[in-house]
């Protein structure tokens, strides 16, 4: 199907069809040459006075949500941007925690288009373009940018921020960041800026963290080095390298290592941030598809806890079963997943199996997608127990069905999977 009609008659939706249909999401092409040649033309290459790109492999969407929920509690006017969405391409753009319009999202896709000429451009750069330019109509202080994938290649590394962050660093993406840990900390310090501060939320550091940032000149913060964490009770405490404290911290409902290196990412905006924003930022912060809690009916009306987690590589599977187990429940976990062929879906599913008492495997609609029979079949030979269903809301409906209120679903394996569970929850 070819989409044609004038630029003030497109609909954001069929914008989202013509940029899927001529250049897929899933269809990856990368380089800064295409993206910064438009961005030049279009002045779109300072979204902010104060901009903070953070990438890695997981904890990004934790440690943005974190930033932008004490900066909008400090009284700073936000952007952030981050990838992918679950329902609607909006919620990847948002202006002081509220998705842009589709109006802003037209304008912005119309003059990206019409100002590239004949340079082609990705879905995803065609994205970031987008951000930077609502980002620069609605004048935000800062600007909060997630990495897509990688990070010296990525579409957003076209942009300079004042202070880059690397969350973790794990195998994911091999195919196109590498197979080492040593060679994905490689692409992801490609976000580094000479002199500019960078912070790196894991431990040990990669060589190739430090190597990059000694060679650039960066100052590096590294967790359990330049700033730490220590919990007791009901509270945390950061302490930083110049003898920085913030004490009785209230815990947020992230992963607490990302809360700690977003308080790092603070200490280098012009002003500080007052204790208080930083409280009320923790209290509120939440994310979609980050261990998020929900209550969902069965069909007999019974009230059942639902966990949805985007977890789809073993590090991000170790944190989720962490928090599982920190949070036990009276009856049985029953597990909804669904996964991409590209993961590695056995080691998943080996570190979660403890914590679950009966699989529910499904498949989402996606190239990526991995066959339920598929992995169904891997389950089965590990001697698990499970059932098989061909989408996930049916495989949602069943293991609903099947629980008490004393028990709880997990929704997990992809960002597609949560995405389909919240689709089929209201």
């Amino acid at each position: 199907m070819t989409l044609s009609f004038a630029k003030k008659e497109k609909s954001l939706s069929q914008w989202l069809t013509w940029m899927e249909e001529t250049r897929p999401e899933h269809e990856i092409d990368f380089g800064l040459d295409r993206i910064r040649r438009v961005g030049e033309k279009l002045d779109l290459l300072k979204p902010a006075p104060f901009m903070i790109t953070v990438g890695g492999t997981n904890g990004k969407g934790s440690t943005l949500a974190v930033l932008e929920a004490i900066l909008l509690a400090a009284g700073y006017k936000v952007g952030l941007f981050t990838s992918p969405h679950f329902l609607k391409f909006n919620e990847r753009i948002r202006i002081n925690g509220e998705q842009v319009s589709d109006d802003w999202l037209c304008d912005a896709f119309a003059k990206i288009n019409e100002g590239r000429k004949t340079t082609w451009l990705t879905y995803f750069e065609f994205a970031t373009l987008a951000a930077v330019d609502c980002f620069k109509r609605a004048g935000v202080d800062v600007a909060l940018m997630e990495v897509g994938l990688g990070g010296r290649l990525d579409a957003t590394n076209v942009v300079d921020p004042e202070v880059s962050v690397i969350t973790t660093v794990a195998l994911d993406h091999q195919e196109y960041l590498g197979y080492s840990i040593e060679a994905i900390a490689k692409e992801k310090s490609g976000i580094f800026r000479a002199s500019k501060p960078a912070i790196f939320g894991d431990q040990p550091a990669p060589h190739a963290i430090t190597e990059m940032a000694v060679r650039l000149g960066s100052p590096l913060y590294c967790r359990g080095e330049a700033f730490t964490l220590t919990r007791s009770g009901n509270a945390w405490h950061w302490s930083g390298s110049e003898n920085q404290h913030l004490d009785n911290l209230p815990v947020p409902n992230v992963v607490i290592d990302n809360a700690a290196t977003a308080l790092q990412a603070l200490q280098f905006l012009p002003e500080p941030v007052a204790l208080e924003a930083i409280r009320q930022g923790l209290s509120q912060v939440s994310v979609t598809g980050r261990f998020q809690k929900l209550m969902m009916e069965n069909e007999s009306g019974e009230s059942i806890d639902v966990v949805l987690d985007v977890a789809h590589n073993p590090q991000a599977a170790a944190m989720l079963k962490q928090r599982l187990d920190e949070s036990v429940v009276d009856g049985k976990t029953r597990a909804v997943i669904a996964m991409c062929k590209d993961k590695d879906y056995l080691a998943v599913v080996d570190c979660l199996s403890s914590n679950i008492d009966g699989w529910y495997v499904a498949q989402f609609e996606s190239p990526r997608a991995l066959p339920e029979q598929a992995l169904a079949q891997k389950l089965v030979d590990r001697g698990y127990s499970i059932n098989r269903y061909q989408t996930v809301a049916e495989a949602l409906h069943h293991a609903l069905a099947n629980s008490t209120s004393a028990d709880r679903v997990l929704v997990t394996g992809s960002f597609m999977t949560v995405s389909a569970a919240l689709a089929n929850s209201h």
